[in-house]
């Protein structure tokens, strides 16, 4: 894994762990209704904190597609490039094998 692959799960990880910590938050203070009430004011940042993590996932599935795609071409440059290598050696082995001499028929004598 690449580094800025470590950074983005670094930052998804700790985007998961704020929406655990504020949604515990929320639960634990759930007989509190002024909290509540206090909450519906900066509902906009619940929206953005929503898009924040919608926006990730997408970026990590985009990220594995073409990863998987790539390794996928890598894959089938390698399997070309063996059997390209076996043709050779099938070549290179039929051509040190002797001739068979032709059998001079009965009429050559």
């Amino acid at each position: 894994m690449n580094k800025r692959r470590i950074i983005f799960f670094s930052v998804f990880g700790v985007y998961h762990l704020a929406v655990l910590a504020i949604t515990s938050y929320v639960d634990a203070q759930k007989q509190d209704l002024s909290l509540l009430t206090s909450m519906y004011g900066i509902l906009y940042l619940f929206k953005y904190g929503a898009m924040l993590g919608l926006a990730l996932f997408v970026t990590d599935f985009i990220w594995s597609w073409r990863e998987t795609k790539g390794s996928e071409k890598e894959q089938e440059a390698l399997k070309f490039e063996v059997n390209n290598l076996k043709a050779k050696v099938y070549d290179l082995q039929e051509s040190n094998k002797p001739q068979p001499s032709p059998d001079p028929g009965p009429d050559a004598k």
